[in-house]
């Protein structure tokens, strides 16, 4: 067994090096299936009965890896972060999909719309099927430090105005074309605002979205930092936002909902998906139509009226700890796994 740490550092090593794109790729697809070998033989070794699956990455081999846990007796939970694809739903993709939904004993979704998809797109039975929520990411933030020199150089530029925030990679789901147009509206509604929004483009380029930024309004008003954010910097962005806005299109849940609760952060999102079912709507932000801009502003506007914003952020502190709480979380992950392995 020697072997495969060898070639699996090897492989890592040429990985960080090798600046041939097609060569990375080799490597990584090589050691894929090896990982997966050893994975089955610590499994039998072990005689683990239930394997969680987070993500597919190989749909077609990962699919047959699953059946063969199973035909050794292991049951097989998948958590289904979005049951359905979110951009591309090309007809291989939604198969590809079915055929993990298929072989698995058992799927976790985030939220109880997310269930509703899997039955109404995929005819999985309800049986099959268990909300348990996504947790809070504290103990994933306690291992970094706080990147105090960003977070300082936002607060100087905002000069003390309310920084509403636009968070995490920029897809065209997310609907951040509808927040940018919302500046002006805002401005109006609420002149000392400040606009943030940091965040990798994934789908289209960069320059286009800086084009239009720039045309929404003056760069005094705008932080801008469009690349894949660190968790350093994630973590000094939070800590200077006063409101965090989801203008999705399309969402079945939404994990930066949880990181802004545990923050003290209220949220405003639209009303698609299951960002409905963790907004509680004039208790821990508000609730808007998608693809509406007014109802954004005024949303916000509310945020601020009298000492509303205190109440918001004290209850979206009190939602973090109740219901996103990992103690909880795993309380019923582990039940779900002994029911799992007391069917015969």
């Amino acid at each position: 067994m020697k072997i495969f740490p060898c070639f699996f550092y090897l492989a890592r090593l040429a990985n960080r090096f090798i600046k041939f794109r097609p060569l990375r790729r080799f490597l990584r697809g090589a050691e894929y299936p090896l990982d997966l070998l050893i994975l089955l033989i610590y499994i039998l070794h072990n005689r683990i009965k239930v394997v969680h699956v987070m993500y597919i990455v190989a749909g077609w081999l990962d699919s047959r890896f699953l059946k063969l846990l199973q035909c050794f007796g292991c049951r097989v939970v998948f958590t289904a972060h979005n049951p359905m694809p979110r951009e591309r739903r090309q007809r291989k993709d939604i198969q590809r999909l079915s055929r993990i939904y298929r072989s698995v004993d058992h799927i976790i979704v985030l939220t109880h719309h997310a269930g509703k998809e899997l039955q109404i797109n995929f005819d999985v039975p309800s049986a099959k099927i268990t909300v348990i929520p996504h947790g809070d990411y504290n103990s994933l933030f306690s291992q970094y430090s706080l990147n105090e020199a960003l977070a300082q150089a936002v607060r100087k530029k905002a000069a003390g105005r309310r920084i509403i925030t636009f968070l995490g990679i920029i897809r065209p789901y997310k609907g951040l074309d509808y927040f940018i147009e919302a500046f002006p509206l805002i401005k109006k509604r609420l002149p000392d605002s400040f606009f943030l929004i940091a965040g990798s483009v994934l789908i289209g380029p960069k320059k286009d979205l800086k084009k239009k930024l720039a045309h929404s309004c003056s760069a005094e008003d705008l932080w801008a930092d469009i690349r894949f954010i660190p968790v350093e910097d994630m973590k000094a962005y939070l800590s200077v936002t006063d409101v965090l806005v989801q203008p999705y299109v399309n969402a079945s849940q939404s994990g930066n909902t949880v990181m802004a609760y545990a923050a003290g952060i209220p949220v405003i999102s639209t009303d698609v998906g299951g960002l409905a079912e963790m907004t509680e709507d004039g208790k821990t932000g508000y609730i808007i139509p998608p693809k509406d801009p007014p109802a954004l502003a005024e949303a916000l506007a509310k945020c601020f009226r009298k000492d509303n914003y205190n109440i918001l952020s004290k209850n979206a502190r009190r939602v973090a700890k109740e219901k996103y709480n990992w103690r909880k979380i795993a309380q019923k992950t582990a039940q779900l796994y002994q029911h799992l392995t007391n069917i015969n």
